[in-house]
């Protein structure tokens, strides 16, 4: 029996989660100005629509991450090779692994809400 408050309790542990690993995607990569950009980026909107069962998220981060994330670069694989991060940051395992136990909540919420 999955309720309502369920749901918004796996976002909320998939936004902590998901905050933790692009931080780590970006030390992974070493951005530009690495520090910074791991200090500053988080998941500001892991949204939620009720209607729909739709998914949204956004990242907040620096102005330059968008250069940075779509950018070549001389000590990423000889800059052959553009960085991703968004991407990388998106097939990470645990990443895979939360977004999946938020859709299974809502499916469980979903058929609870059918069956009353």
């Amino acid at each position: 029996m999955a309720s309502k408050q369920d749901v918004w309790r796996s976002l909320g542990t998939a936004t902590r989660v998901l905050n933790t690993e692009i931080r780590k995607e970006i030390i992974r990569q070493a951005a530009v100005d690495t520090g910074r950009m791991r200090n500053v980026s988080k998941i500001v909107k892991l949204k939620w629509d009720d209607s729909k069962d739709d998914m949204t998220m956004e990242i907040a981060s620096t102005f330059y991450y968008i250069f940075v994330d779509e950018g070549f670069s001389k000590k990423w694989k000889s800059g052959k090779m553009k960085r991703n991060i968004t991407k990388a940051f998106m097939k990470r395992e645990k990443v895979v692994d939360q977004l999946q136990k938020v859709v299974v909540k809502i499916f469980e919420y979903r058929v609870d809400e059918q069956f009353k």
